[in-house]
Formats: structure tokens, C-alpha cells, sequence
């Protein structure tokens, strides 16, 4: 009897057995299926009925997590329901894993930084953010990558594990800082007011771009042409930009019809003459 004979006679004699293995491995296979969908689902669910950026974010690693999970428990069990000795299998997929991380540290220091950064909501997409060197407004955060885009339209790819400081400026609230300098000449009290006064009309015009009255600090220092003075404003996230603007459209305004000087650079150049000699 030759090698297929045997196999032939193996199989019509373990016909209903093998038959039963193959269907509960199929069962199980179409249950794995089954408990995947209602799994995705229900996350889906969860995570979209959140209003939470950082939850939608996280849906489809958590739906992707969870895919891979239930599989792969769903292959060992068939693979066990047809007979076959998974504890070999699940060792050699330990082997494979750990030779993958020896291989792919980065790629693992990545991922690893990656889903805390979304995990903890240290930045989101919308968030404009300044990291090392760059900085602009997240597009996306991703486990391994995230993607800013710079002011000039420039799109930065920035690996998660590289990410060690953020700055974010869209996190409860901020200020609007606008510095002005004095001239020397001018009555500094005189200056002071005006600029607390440009503050206290800018906030009775916009009660709702400021979430504290405006202030005036001095003097900041004593410059080559002048002193420095600030008005600042707490204000909500995201708007700091464009008030600072509209505050410094409204301090030229007031300070050019109230006579406040603002120096420009100036030098002063001694002449000297030397009589001659003998």
C-alpha cells in the first residue's frame, strides 16, 4: 500500500470525525465573525455618542485593537477544534513578536507614544501646537505619525516618539499680549492710561470675546529708544491671533489722535574737532 492508499484509508475511516472538526472549526470561525461585527459596532457606538475629539479619534485603534484580538483567538480555536497542537503555534507567534520588537524599536516607541498622545488629549486635530521647531495647526494624529501644518502651508510629518514637549494653544483659555513701547519724552502715566483706556473700550465693545477685564503692565524695561508697556486680555482658546490684532489697529488709532508718541530708532552722533597741531 503506497502513501495516498494510506492517507485514503486514514480518511474513510475517520470520515465523521474529521467531518466534525472541519464544521466546528467553520463554527467557530463564523462566530469569531459574528463577535467581531458586534464588537466594531457597539465601540462605533460608544465612541461616536461622545462628543469628545480624542474619542473619535481613538475609534477606529480601539475597533482595529479589538479585530485582531478576537481573531486571532478565533484561529487558535479552530485550528484546536481540527486537531492540531496550537501551543507550538501561539510559542512561534512569541518568537515572531519578539524578534518584530527587536526589529522595529522605533516603530514600537512610535506607536506606543502615539496612542498616548491621544489617549491623554495632549493634542487633537483643529489644535494649533508648536513642537521643537515646528509649529501650526494638527491635521491629524495618527499612531506613528502626526501631520501639522505650518502657517505658509508647508505639511510637517512628525513621528510620535519625537514628540517630547507640546505647546498648545487651544486648552481653556489664553491671553492676548500686545507690547508698546513709549518714547522717552512722553508722560509714561499719561501713556499708561490711554492704553488701559483703548482695553476697557475694546471689552465694553466685545463682552464676548474676553473672559477677564483687560490689563496694563509696566514698565517692562528701559529700551535703546524708548519704554515698554503691554495691555493683555484673557480670552478664549483660538482667538488670541485675531484680537491682538484688532487691539493693536485700536492703540495706533488712539495713541496718533491723543498725541502719545511711539519712538522709532534714533542716534545720537557727536562731532568733534580737534584743533591742529603745531
Amino acid at each position: 500500500m503506497n502513501f495516498f492508499d494510506k492517507i485514503l484509508d486514514f480518511v474513510n475511516k475517520n470520515a465523521a470525525l474529521l467531518t466534525m472538526r472541519v464544521v466546528a472549526a467553520l463554527a467557530v470561525l463564523l462566530l469569531t465573525w459574528i463577535a467581531t461585527r458586534v464588537v466594531r459596532s457597539m465601540l462605533r457606538r460608544t465612541l461616536d455618542r461622545s462628543r469628545s475629539t480624542r474619542a473619535r479619534t481613538l475609534r477606529p485603534i480601539v475597533q482595529g485593537l479589538s479585530t485582531v484580538v478576537i481573531s486571532g483567538l478565533g484561529i487558535i480555536v479552530a485550528l484546536a477544534q481540527l486537531g492540531l497542537d496550537v501551543t507550538a503555534v501561539i510559542a512561534g507567534a512569541g518568537v515572531l513578536g519578539l524578534a518584530v520588537g527587536f526589529g522595529a524599536q522605533e516603530l514600537v516607541k512610535d506607536v506606543i507614544a502615539g496612542f498616548f498622545l491621544i489617549f491623554d488629549g495632549v493634542i487633537e486635530p483643529g489644535d494649533w501646537v508648536e513642537l521643537d521647531k515646528t509649529s501650526g495647526t494638527v491635521e491629524q494624529v495618527g499612531l506613528r505619525m502626526t501631520t501639522i501644518r505650518s502657517f505658509d502651508g508647508k505639511l510637517w510629518y512628525v513621528p510620535n516618539g519625537l514628540v517630547r514637549v507640546v505647546g498648545n494653544t487651544n486648552r481653556s483659555w489664553m491671553r492676548a499680549i500686545v507690547t508698546v513701547d513709549l518714547a522717552y519724552e512722553q508722560d509714561v502715566g499719561r501713556g499708561m492710561a490711554v492704553l488701559g483706556e483703548v482695553g476697557e473700550r475694546w471689552a465694553s465693545e466685545n463682552p464676548d470675546k474676553h473672559l477677564e477685564a483687560p490689563e496694563v503692565h509696566g514698565l517692562l524695561g528701559l529700551g535703546a529708544s524708548g519704554v515698554g508697556a503691554r495691555l493683555i486680555v484673557k480670552v478664549p482658546p483660538g482667538t488670541q491671533a485675531g484680537i491682538e490684532r484688532e487691539l493693536r489697529v485700536l492703540v495706533k488709532n488712539t495713541f496718533d489722535r491723543e498725541g502719545i508718541e511711539i519712538p522709532f530708532n534714533r542716534q545720537v552722533v557727536y562731532m568733534r574737532q580737534e584743533a591742529a597741531s603745531a
